[in-house]
């Protein structure tokens, strides 16, 4: 929980004064608090995280919280950092993995990018950026960017999140040959053969989450990609806090960020 403290004093007990200021009411110095390391009011925090979810514009935020653009852009930048770390760090139980692919449809490429590179395929072999997901069946998702998806980059990532003993479900692409010697129950589907439900073996909520980013990364119109893994925790951060109020996601990122 926030709590603002006296620069000089440290007391944290106030008045409060003009324009978002603070007067201690032990030692009478006047200040503004500085939240996230910003100088923002709490209510100004609180009135552009409520925009932010309601996934507005930077123009719609700068308009309706009166905060300049910089000061903006600065602050949804220190959102998406907090809401990096704001994820499960261990999964266990019934457990899905898959890897998907990021970069937009050729079609839409700039003239620029169609000239100096060709096509890229589809799944693997593309030249477009990975991206390795887990799904617990509980709800919660988790992914990052991978240099590749191969065994020597998501095996490890694996062992580190998913406790030993997790039902683990995937395909059959080869990076996860050996999970069941690694003290995991492995379970397949094979979508070559057109298999994607075995009983209860299926990749479909983690599917159904890279979709989601899909679309939310598209309707953005493009993202450089030294800041993809931002906005990719954003979206991992929205999933899993989908059904959680307006109002207790604005107190729950104002918290993260006060404590930054």
């Amino acid at each position: 929980m926030y709590q603002a403290k006296c620069k000089k004093c440290f007391g944290k007990r106030f008045w409060k004064v003009r324009r978002g200021k603070l007067r201690c009411k032990n030692c009478r110095y006047e200040f503004t608090p500085k939240i996230g390391g910003m100088r923002l009011t709490k209510y100004q925090w609180e009135a552009l995280l409520k925009w932010f979810l309601r996934c507005q514009s930077l123009n719609v935020i700068v308009k309706e919280t009166d905060i300049s653009e910089y000061k903006v852009l600065k602050a949804l930048n220190l959102v998406r950092q907090v809401m990096a770390v704001d994820i499960p760090e261990v999964f266990e139980g019934e457990v899905e993995v898959d890897e998907t692919y990021l970069g937009g449809q050729w079609k839409f490429k700039r003239k620029s990018v169609k000239k100096s590179q060709k096509p890229s395929k589809r799944g693997l072999g593309t030249t477009k950026q990975p991206v390795f997901g887990i799904l617990a069946r509980c709800g919660r998702v988790w992914a990052t960017i991978v240099p590749d998806a191969e065994a020597k980059d998501l095996i490890p990532i694996i062992e580190k999140r998913i406790k030993r003993g997790s039902r683990v479900n995937s395909d059959t692409w080869r990076a996860y040959t050996g999970l069941a010697t690694k003290g995991y129950v492995h379970r397949t589907v094979e979508h070559a053969k057109q298999e994607y439900v075995k009983g209860k073996s299926h990749i479909n909520g983690l599917e159904g989450f890279f979709g989601y980013l899909k679309r939310q990364l598209a309707s953005r119109g493009g993202i450089r990609k030294e800041r993809l893994s931002y906005y990719l925790a954003e979206y991992v951060w929205r999933y899993n806090y989908r059904e959680l109020p307006i109002e207790k996601k604005v107190k729950r990122l104002f918290n993260l960020v006060a404590n930054t």
